[in-house]
């Protein structure tokens, strides 16, 4: 069996490369550093004033991987895999997920796994969800469902998928900074707050980005930039604005002086968000338009605007006069951009990785709808390798830099993501794991499970958000007030203050033909036997 490259020889002949980035990282060598490790960044000899460029090394046989240092990103990518999944179906068993999210996506997951159109009635009786966000990727989780139904699925695959990120994070810090230092940064990038919003909120197909960024960017640092960039590719296919992630890609590799792959990522990005955003979702979506444009009307909401707008409705002009403003103001935006950069000591703004931010932060912070503007949801996650991996990069340069407390900041730079990601985790939600209320079921939540046990298979079922993802896997169920014609159930829970508000919608259906079946601990059950009317 080959082993993969274990060092550049330093040669040109042995780089076996014909790119000018190839034949530039070939020409340094590792030397030894002060500590034991291999130190990154080795000037040619002979040329003492010429700056060093980075130099990546690669892991040697899967021998090493099994005993030797090697090992420790996959140990931890399958320890953050364990603790966010833990994380992930508690929530789920104390009923604290919703149909938006978790339940939605199980519908569209479901229809895949039937080889039926990925409809989610939650979202609205038969829409198609292709029409409001990009995400066919999702079709392979449908096997996978079609062998273990039910949300805890979508759960369990999310935080695989985020864990996997964790392998090419850490292989990158211990390149860079050692066993002990790179074993720091791949705790530091485990603990990531963005990571652990989106492991805490629901499910959602940027699961599938975080991985495909992380590997890309590792690709990247060891200069080979075509591998790279065939890992960014199938963003085109989680979400229509990482696209344009891609493109950003472009133009890094052009600083890199990749002409060829900067043109390939540039051209597919922009031209894959032109094709999905103006022809493939208006041809799908009912309003025939991409029914995000109303984001863009410069107002505040909490939630997205009514779809319908059209692209000519954009008031453009204003919204690039406003774009300096728009992504200080207000303060959580500020605050969001401080809470991205804190964990690299703001070290990763001298690297031209941090590029790639800059597409997810334009669409999140020019849109009226401030949920995506804070630290919070899913938002945050794809931006957690870059940052990361920027950072690296910044750290690595700068031990060749002429200032010499910046020298000395880099050899320990290291520290700052771990101590910054530890001291966040008080106010993040895998915390919550520490304290016993976390594994601790409510009777409520037991009364509740046995009450929409109730329910038939099949049923058609209007329900409420927190019973939502109890169904999905086995009725039809929409998003309570909208009930379907004919036959069918309602599951309704009056918990968090809702009691008045269940009390006069129970009242209106019991006179609508519908009959209370079971109720007790908050929740309600109603049939409707006949068609009415």
């Amino acid at each position: 069996m080959n082993n993969p490259v274990s060092r550049v020889e330093d040669t040109e002949a042995a780089a076996g490369a014909d790119t000018p980035g190839a034949v530039e990282s070939a020409r340094h060598t590792e030397i030894p550093a002060q500590d034991g490790r291999a130190a990154v960044g080795a000037a040619e000899p002979g040329k003492a004033g010429r700056r060093a460029e980075p130099r990546w090394r690669e892991w040697r046989s899967w021998r090493e991987v099994r005993l030797g240092p090697a090992a420790v990103p996959y140990l931890f990518a399958a320890a953050f895999f364990a603790v966010y999944a833990t994380y992930a179906l508690l929530k789920h068993r104390r009923m604290e997920t919703h149909a938006y999210d978790l339940g939605l996506f199980e519908q569209v997951v479901r229809n895949y796994a039937h080889f039926q159109a990925p409809v989610s009635d939650i979202r609205d009786p038969g829409f198609n969800v292709l029409g409001e966000h990009f995400h066919p990727i999702l079709a392979l989780l449908g096997p996978v469902y079609r062998v273990f139904p039910g949300p805890g699925t979508l759960l369990v695959a999310q935080s695989l998928l985020i864990a996997l990120s964790v392998i090419p994070m850490t292989r990158i810090g211990m390149r860079a900074f050692g066993n002990l230092g790179g074993a720091a940064f791949g705790i530091a990038y485990g603990l990531a707050w963005g990571l652990q919003s989106a492991v805490a909120f629901e499910f959602h197909e940027i699961c599938f980005a975080v991985p495909m960024i992380a590997f890309g960017l590792e690709r990247f640092l060891l200069g080979k930039y075509g591998t790279g960039l065939l890992w960014l590719l199938p963003l085109v296919l989680v979400k229509e604005d990482l696209s344009l992630t891609i493109a950003a890609a472009g133009v890094y590799l052009a600083v890199r002086r990749q002409w060829k792959w900067a043109a390939i990522a540039v051209g597919v990005g922009i031209v894959a968000f032109v094709v999905v955003v103006f022809v493939i979702l208006p041809a799908i979506n009912p309003t025939g338009t991409y029914p995000f444009w109303g984001n863009l009307d410069g107002t505040t909401r909490a939630g997205n605007a009514v779809p319908g707008t059209g692209a000519d409705k954009v008031p453009l002009t204003k919204l690039v006069l406003g774009l300096p403003a728009d992504m200080l103001f207000p303060s959580v935006k500020w605050m969001t951009l401080f809470t991205l950069l804190v964990p690299t000591g703001f070290l990763a703004l001298r690297s031209p990785i941090l590029i790639m931010v800059l597409p997810t932060l334009l669409w999140r912070f020019t849109s009226s709808n401030e949920f995506y503007w804070g630290v919070f949801f899913h938002y945050s996650a794809v931006l957690m390798p870059i940052v990361f991996a920027a950072f690296v990069d910044a750290v690595v340069k700068l031990r060749t830099s002429k200032v010499d407390w910046l020298r000395r900041y880099a050899a320990k730079a290291v520290i700052v993501p771990l101590a910054v990601s530890l001291a966040l985790c008080r106010d993040f939600p895998l915390m919550d794991l520490l304290h016993k209320p976390t594994w601790t079921v409510d009777e409520k939540v037991k009364r509740a499970e046995q009450l929409v046990g109730k329910i038939p298979d099949d049923a058609n079922v209007s329900s409420t958000e927190r019973l939502a993802p109890r169904l999905t896997s086995r009725a039809r169920v929409t998003n309570f007030p909208t009930v379907l014609p004919g036959p069918g159930w309602i599951a309704i829970d009056d918990w968090d203050g809702k009691e008045e508000w269940a009390r006069t919608w129970i009242a209106h259906l019991e006179g609508q033909g519908f009959t209370r079946v079971a109720s007790g601990k908050g929740v309600v059950i109603l049939q409707r036997t006949a068609m009415i009317g």
